[in-house]
């Protein structure tokens, strides 16, 4: 079969679900391409699947991108004839977009396996309206089909297709930091994130948290060094420490023996040891994105579900301060109560506290399906029908007074520059009742940037990373 990926765009970083679709599919003798709406356009997409001729077009869709995609689809679909496939986030939580207009199947959770199973039944004429893991629209009927267990051993699974995604976005191949994952699933259950969910949609279904051993993953990378330019290795599980101490061991002297690149990892703070940023240290590890969320402990454990103290967060920023790693905080503003500007000014001074190389919030957005969405909407802060902009740092869904939702918003753009130079402190309540929000957007996007960019991952070629952070800037201005 010939099958086509369809994404609406990446922000120069690697869809990782799709390359990995993309080398399963292969292994089975179909032709596979990669194509992004944003990259190329209408009139070049239609072009291509012209061109091309895919039987299958399989759309990995954000919630935010659904919209989009889905239109774009219904007009594929007045020119051309192909089964259309929805997987990704929004599908997974959502499956019942396969009653949408335009809509043939929906695949939900892993793929691996799944989707392989499916364009052979399509492709042998079989019953692959009966494919696990798929909703399928047949003979005006919508059939629903079990989940199959999810994959154990992560191993037995072929390296990520990197060309179809290089052929589809050569910009992306000349970036310097590259994307790898070592393990799937997370055990925690925060309020407002897809894994919460996920963990319910799968439970009987295996073990949530899976990782990958040393040598897979390590000679993943060298295999990648092999063929491509890299200067930064981004291991990009959503909790990297959630393994066994002897792992990071092995795994340590195996990635400073045969790769040697500076890497980066996201890690919660009670996971955090000074034993194993110790051995990581050693190994080349240089920056992790922690999670910090909200500066009031009580708020961030009832509303957000962290389960975290404060001082497990405060200690482990003393450990990547002891070993100089550079440490990126991820941070909520925004929250469904009764004073969200306060509790944000307390989760910038926690921040102060904190001294990170870098400190981003997002404005929250309780996508479909978490229990923080449930908990908005009972308590007033949001409407059903609220939608959603394909990124979180531009203004909130929430329903605010207008003058709040003027400080809030203006806050959350500020904040990396207040944490940075912390004497701006002092002048935070007036700058954020000033109607500069557009300037502020445009300072937010430049330094985080510009701090990513060149004080965070480490480059080859400033000319190179020069016109990557115009993209950058560019594509996120785009987006809001």
């Amino acid at each position: 079969m010939r099958i086509l990926f369809i994404t609406k765009e990446w922000l120069f970083h690697e869809r990782m679900g799709i390359m990995s679709l993309s080398s399963s599919l292969k292994q089975q003798g179909h032709s596979v391409r990669l194509a992004i709406v944003d990259k190329i356009g209408i009139p070049g997409m239609m072009q291509l699947v012209e061109e091309f001729g895919p039987h299958l077009i399989g759309y990995s869709a954000m919630t935010g991108e659904y919209p989009a995609l889905l239109n774009f689809n219904k007009k594929l679909k007045e020119y051309f004839e192909f089964i259309s496939v929805f997987g990704g986030p929004h599908a997974t939580f959502f499956p019942d977009i396969i009653y949408d207009s335009g809509v043939d199947a929906v695949c939900v959770g892993e793929g691996d396996i799944a989707l392989p199973d499916f364009c052979k039944k399509v492709d042998e004429s079989a019953d692959f309206w009966k494919a696990p893991n798929f909703r399928v629209k047949y003979k005006q009927e919508v059939f629903k089909n079990d989940l199959l267990p999810l994959v154990e051993d992560l191993d037995t699974l072929p390296f990520p297709d990197r060309s179809i995604m290089y052929a589809a976005d050569r910009d992306l191949l000349g970036e310097g930091r590259k994307m790898f994952l070592s393990g799937r699933g997370c055990p925690y259950h925060c309020s407002y994130c897809f894994n919460e969910k996920y963990n319910e949609i799968y439970r009987g279904k295996g073990n949530w948290v899976r990782y990958r051993s040393p040598r897979n993953i390590v000679h993943e990378i060298t295999d990648f060094c092999k063929t491509y330019p890299v200067d930064y290795v981004w291991i990009a599980d959503d909790n990297f420490l959630v393994k066994p101490q002897r792992w990071f061991e092995d795994f340590s002297v195996l990635y400073k023996a045969e790769v040697g690149l500076p890497f980066s990892v996201n890690v919660r703070a009670n996971n955090v040891s000074d034993y194993v940023m110790g051995q990581l240290k050693e190994a080349g590890l240089d920056s992790v994105w922690m999670g910090v969320e909200c500066g009031n402990q009580e708020l961030a454990n009832t509303i957000l579900k962290r389960n975290l103290a404060n001082q497990q967060i405060l200690a482990a920023a003393k450990i990547f301060h002891k070993y100089g790693i550079k440490f990126m905080t991820e941070n909520i503003f925004g929250l469904p109560v009764a004073d969200p500007y306060s509790v944000d000014l307390q989760t910038l001074d926690f921040n102060l506290k904190l001294k990170p190389t870098l400190a981003i919030a997002s404005l929250l957005y309780p996508f479909p399906g978490t229990p923080v969405r449930k908990y908005a909407i009972a308590n007033g802060f949001l409407r059903e029908e609220a939608g959603f902009l394909q990124t979180s740092k531009c203004s909130t869904m929430l329903e605010f007074p207008v003058k709040l939702k003027r400080r809030i918003e203006n806050l959350q753009k500020l904040f990396p520059i207040i944490v940075r130079f912390p004497a701006l402190r002092r002048f935070t309540d007036i700058l954020t009742l000033l109607p500069l929000r557009p300037v502020y957007l445009l300072l937010f996007y430049f330094w985080y940037g510009y701090i990513q960019k060149f004080k965070i991952f480490a480059f080859r070629s400033l000319r190179k990373e020069l016109g990557a952070y115009v993209r950058f800037w560019w594509s996120f201005l785009r987006k809001t």
